[in-house]
């Protein structure tokens, strides 16, 4: 990022824009870098700018940085959580709106570099491609109805129906979610929470002791298939993503009704 500044930004305005900390050591899903660098939640505007000049400091950054509102303005209007690379033209078209997350970032810096240099070399703007700059695939109809649900027996959902306490490794740590399915006219339907947002959940089928379902990761997030086998008060499983397969497993929350012999 910091090399695409220095190649560019004679003929390019850039901003990186600091957000709300995706893993800070106190948080749900804490990363060693945090750790390190003794970075926290931000609870005031004051943290939030001291850490951001800590990180360019650190990361050796010239970049010109803004630091997003406590009401994490900027974050909500572009959907930019955890972090998401942006080209915009002077006309204010979006060249390049890259997908969030690590699977959309490295992607995004690529297709904005490609757009700069094409305009650098030529002086003229390249057409805008309707793709997504991760897959470069045509981006997906976001009002396409949704896969209908297979019809479940009432008798045989009672094996899922409730709330699960669900972990999923990943890089190394755990990333704890509550999971919580019902049923709605012979349906499955459920909700997956974690890390303060509640994405539902998609697609869901119970075959005997397999189920399945579909879920983003966090709000407008790339989405994970997950595959799993229901063995009692425990579900184990995987979900299927870009950087391969994350295992999954859970077991049911005790009802607040629940003997202690249950």
């Amino acid at each position: 990022m910091e090399k695409m500044y220095q190649d560019y930004k004679d003929i390019a305005e850039f901003r990186l824009v600091y957000i709300k900390e995706a893993h800070a050591m106190d948080s749900s899903w804490p990363v060693e870098y945090a750790k390190e660098m003794g970075i926290k939640q931000h609870t005031t505007y004051g943290e939030r700018c001291s850490v951001a000049t800590k990180l360019l400091s650190d990361k050796n950054l010239h970049i010109p940085t803004l630091a997003d509102d406590m009401k994490d303005s900027a974050n909500t209007s572009y959907k930019g959580w955890p972090d998401r690379v942006f080209l915009v033209t002077k006309d204010g078209t979006l060249a390049v709106a890259a997908k969030r997350g690590p699977w959309g970032f490295k992607p995004g810096i690529q297709a904005a570099k490609a757009w700069l240099a094409s305009y650098k070399e030529t002086g003229k703007e390249p057409p805008i491609k309707k793709e997504s700059a991760e897959t470069n695939a045509p981006v997906p109809d976001e009002n396409k109805k949704a896969h209908n649900p297979a019809r479940v027996d009432p008798i045989a959902a009672a094996a899922v129906i409730g709330s699960w306490e669900m972990k999923t490794e990943f890089q190394g740590g755990q990333i704890p979610a509550t999971m919580s399915l019902k049923l709605d006219n012979e349906q499955l339907v459920g909700t997956w929470a974690s890390q303060g947002s509640e994405m539902k959940m998609t697609a869901i089928t119970l075959d005997g002791d397999k189920i399945t379902f579909n879920r983003s990761m966090g709000q407008g997030g790339p989405s994970l298939a997950f595959t799993g086998t229901v063995n009692g008060k425990r579900i184990v499983g995987k979900f299927n993503s870009m950087m391969g397969d994350l295992k999954c497993a859970g077991t049911r929350k005790r009802s607040s009704g629940a003997s202690n012999g249950d």
